[in-house]
């Protein structure tokens, strides 16, 4: 009877609350403008919005576009300021700017991590969220002549026989004026559980072992061999192919097993990268024998068995995204499965280790490499979160195949096939960054930001804000930012913002390994080319080890509520109530009772 009348209780209250709610009432309609080839005027038509609650939903019918439309801007009113009104702007990057006065400028958000953006200016505020076409769009602040406009901008320039493939659909949720980012970002939090794609950490380790692990684990990656790169030969074959350097044996990984067992660091998963033949991206989509000049096959198998009799964890780097012609050494190379440009040309856009750098269909990998891989992986005795490399750093890419032509949307999905099977057969499913189309089979993410929290803001923006992390901390684990690999050798502020935005620590054994040009995990770096650095490399590791140890519940913690408390100074507020004050000014900074030292933190539970 008592639980009776405890729900309801709850029912009479949840029912009082939704009563009190009250509606907010947005405009009737929107602008959308269509933009063609130079030499054709715009068109501008206005389309009507359907409110329900708080959301107001926008359909553009694909049907509607016209023919030869190249983009399309939509503008709602409330997105709309005059230079010095009060409000704010957020991306889905965590890129947050202000409409204070300043010279014109445009910042594009072209990496769309998710399709969200917040807004807020004296005519309103909402968390706008994009369902349809969401993977052709980009996230735009523009300033011109002292009026500021937040918009969405859709680009149709690279579809699939030049077919609108799916309507455009927005939801702008509306907010009251007291609403901060944190809010917004909360909004496609709740909108993400409501229909699915995401559960609580908390209860995906209920019946995953190897996902307990790790969420109570620092990722400690081992990067082992590599050719050049940038490769000084782009088509490589066997007699050009450049030398591996190897500089971790499977040998000498047992030994890094051991001195961290011998300074007290008793749980990591390790990631074994460049184990492969040819090393580090040598000869994708070949991947066997482990390399010899590494030990070979029956090397790599004890090494993993060591490392787990020492209660660690260890699983293996590998990648799908990508193809060199190398790999015809072991019959794995074929044309068909690459990604193909309007004009029938694959799509290369770099070089690396194993030469020029081949996209491929994630349909046609999946159709033919799982299924023969992954066995082979788990003989080894691979067991956790594997990581498949990139695929979740970049956006979905469109594929103009003769054979297999595929829309981004189409990329989407194919991918999601290959999580899905990687969690279910290897343990997890690990990749490179935070792009949210494979969320709901993502475990892990290697780095979420690739802007360094020391570098100069780009146009209208002026901070950074962890808008990521309140959408998915504790329900994907992550690190934050490429800036915070091997995070206690680094200056103070970016070991700071590891800890400001809760993220799971992540060293990296030789981070630092190309010839020439940007090393995008930053400068400073950790080795084991002689005993004496690689004690030093783990007592380093050591220190985030520590640190991780008496905070590492937070992993199962949603990231509630952000701001800035002071100048310089900000509050990250957890779902358990544990705050963590950081302070990057250079004076002391008293908070309930507590003094955060300069470039310190405090945790309060």
């Amino acid at each position: 009877m008592k639980k009776f009348f405890l729900m309801l209780a709850l029912l009479l209250c949840a029912s009082f609350a939704a009563a009190d709610e009250a509606v907010i009432q947005g405009p009737e309609s929107v602008q959308a403008v269509f933009h063609f080839k130079s030499g054709t005027p715009d068109q501008t038509r206005e389309f009507k919005l359907e409110q329900k609650g708080n959301v107001q939903f926008l359909t553009i019918p694909a049907s509607e576009v016209p023919a030869g439309t190249q983009t399309i801007e939509v503008h709602h009113p409330w997105a709309t300021a005059k230079a010095g009104e009060e409000g704010f702007y957020v991306f889905c990057s965590g890129m947050y700017g202000t409409f204070q006065e300043r010279e014109n400028g445009r910042y594009t958000n072209s990496a769309v991590v998710m399709p969200t953006f917040g807004v807020k200016t004296p005519r309103g505020a909402m968390s706008v969220i994009l369902t349809g076409l969401r993977y052709e769009s980009r996230q735009v602040a523009d300033l011109k002549d002292g009026v500021y406009r937040v918009f969405p901008l859709y680009d149709l320039t690279n579809l699939v026989n030049d077919v609108v493939y799916s309507d455009i659909g927005i939801e702008f949720h509306l907010l009251p004026q007291t609403a901060t980012y944190a809010d917004m970002a909360k909004v496609y939090r709740q909108f993400q559980q409501a229909n699915g794609t995401i559960r609580p950490l908390k209860e995906k380790v209920t019946d995953r072992p190897e996902l307990k692990y790790a969420a109570g684990a620092m990722e400690v990656r081992v990067r082992m061999g590599w050719k050049p790169v940038p490769s000084p030969v782009k088509e490589q074959t066997a007699e050009t192919e450049p030398e591996m350097h190897v500089a971790i044996t499977f040998d000498r990984f047992k030994q890094i097993v051991d001195e961290f067992k011998r300074q007290g660091v008793n749980q990591a998963e390790f990631c074994l990268v460049g184990w492969n033949i040819g090393g580090h991206d040598g000869r994708w989509p070949q991947i066997f024998p482990a390399d010899p000049r590494l030990g070979g096959d029956a090397k790599l198998k004890e090494a993993i068995a060591y490392a787990q009799s020492q209660g660690f964890q260890v699983v293996a780097h590998t990648n799908y995204s990508d193809a060199y012609s190398v790999s015809h050494l072991a019959n794995r190379w074929d044309e068909n499965y690459l990604l193909r440009k309007k004009d029938g040309s694959p799509n290369t856009y770099t070089t690396w280790g194993g030469g020029a750098m081949y996209e491929t269909c994630p349909e046609c990998m999946f159709k033919r490499f799982p299924n023969e891989d992954f066995p082979a992986i788990a003989a080894c005795g691979f067991r956790g979160i594997h990581y498949i490399d990139v695929y979740s750093t970049v956006n979905p890419r469109t594929c103009h195949s003769k054979d297999h032509p595929a829309t981004k949307e189409d990329f989407a999905r194919w991918t999601r096939e290959i999580f899905a099977k990687t969690q279910k057969d290897l343990g997890g499913m690990g990749s490179e960054g935070g792009f949210d189309y494979a969320i709901s089979n993502l475990d892990y993410s290697l780095y979420i930001s690739f802007f360094n929290p020391g570098n100069k803001y780009p146009a209208l923006i002026e901070k950074h804000v962890p808008f990521w992390h309140i959408v998915y901390n504790g329900f994907v684990l992550n690190n934050p930012f490429c800036a915070t690999t091997n995070f206690t050798i680094k200056d103070p502020v970016t070991q700071l913002k590891l800890v400001e935005y809760g993220g799971r620590p992540m060293f990296y054994f030789y981070s630092k390994f190309k010839s020439s040009g940007n090393n995008w995990m930053g400068d400073a770096d950790i080795g084991c080319a002689t005993d004496e650095e690689l004690r030093e490399s783990v007592t380093a590791i050591k220190r985030g080890y520590d640190q991780f140890e008496s905070m590492k519940d937070l992993q199962y913690e949603t990231l509630d509520e952000h701001a800035e408390i002071a100048p310089n100074v900000f509050c990250s507020t957890f779902s358990n109530g544990t705050r963590i004050v950081c302070n990057y000014s250079d004076a002391d900074f008293e908070f309930e009772g507590k003094t955060v030292k300069p470039l310190g933190y405090v945790v309060i539970r």
